[in-house]
């Protein structure tokens, strides 16, 4: 791919194949469900599937946790895009089920894969290039094994430098946290990117107090319960929990690294 992307009008090409690719796999008799995040993927998979002329319903899932500019973003340039509202709040989540790590990823499930109408066709902007993870396991389509449902992936070979590409070229306007040296957008203290909660939450403290409150008091029953989950064996107080789920560390006295984390609320 990486000696591909050199070839005269091999970007030209992929942006075409893109287009293709949604016209090709378009539902019959309803619209695509569109799961627009703000993010600049999904700015791309807007104006393509404009361009391709197919009809999609946009749906961004609140998760109430993303950045406010991101927010405010969406509401400001793209008003268009439904907002799906969960039944509960991130923060009503974690103070039941405590705080999501890298292995139980409950809050994605809750707050955004479970929310698209069963027996619609997804578009979704996962690109391989993001993680090999994504590179193995998703095709331009896909069977999603959360929702049920099928997914156009209409950017999956595209680089970051070919959606800036596209971006620029079409005008598009993208969230400005992207020039303040954000690579990527999404929930405030995602346990998916690795480092990220100290900067997230230096950069948004509010949210994080909200956050951490929840979690003191999902530490605080749990505690009055007397529960005997490895949490409470492991840490003598909340704020020893707290210091080591920002760090990314493994858990003390033992040698695998947050991928390997078991449920530690239960």
């Amino acid at each position: 791919m990486i000696f591909q992307q050199t070839i005269p009008g091999f970007y030209e090409a992929l942006v075409e194949a893109s287009i293709e690719t949604l016209r090709l796999w378009q539902p019959k008799g309803v619209p695509y469900w569109g799961c627009f995040s703000g993010g600049k993927d999904s700015c791309v998979i807007k104006e393509l599937a404009r361009v391709a002329g197919v009809a999609v319903e946009w749906h961004y899932s609140v998760t109430t946790i993303d950045p406010p500019e991101l927010v405010a973003f969406i509401k400001r340039e793209h008003p268009d895009v439904a907002r799906d509202k969960p039944p509960k709040s991130f923060n009503q989540l974690v103070a039941t089920n405590g705080t999501p790590t890298r292995r139980t990823r409950w809050c994605c499930e809750r707050l955004k894969e479970s929310r698209a109408d069963r027996g619609r066709r997804l578009i979704l902007g996962v690109r391989a290039a993001e993680s090999p993870r994504r590179a193995a396991n998703w095709q331009t389509l896909t069977f999603h094994r959360k929702t049920k449902e099928y997914a156009v992936l209409p950017i999956l070979h595209w680089r970051t430098d070919d959606v800036w590409r596209f971006i620029r070229a079409r005008e598009l306007a993208y969230c400005k946290l992207y020039d303040e040296g954000f690579s990527r957008l999404g929930c405030i203290g995602c346990p998916m990117s690795r480092g990220s909660r100290v900067k997230d939450f230096a950069r948004w403290p509010h949210i994080a107090g909200q956050i951490k409150k929840a979690a003191l008091k999902r530490w605080e029953d749990m505690t009055a319960a007397g529960s005997t989950a490895r949490t409470y064996q492991t840490f003598a107080t909340f704020e020893d929990f707290w210091l080591w789920w920002l760090s990314d560390e493994p858990m003390p006295g033992k040698e695998e690294d947050c991928q390997g984390q078991l449920e530690l609320w239960a």
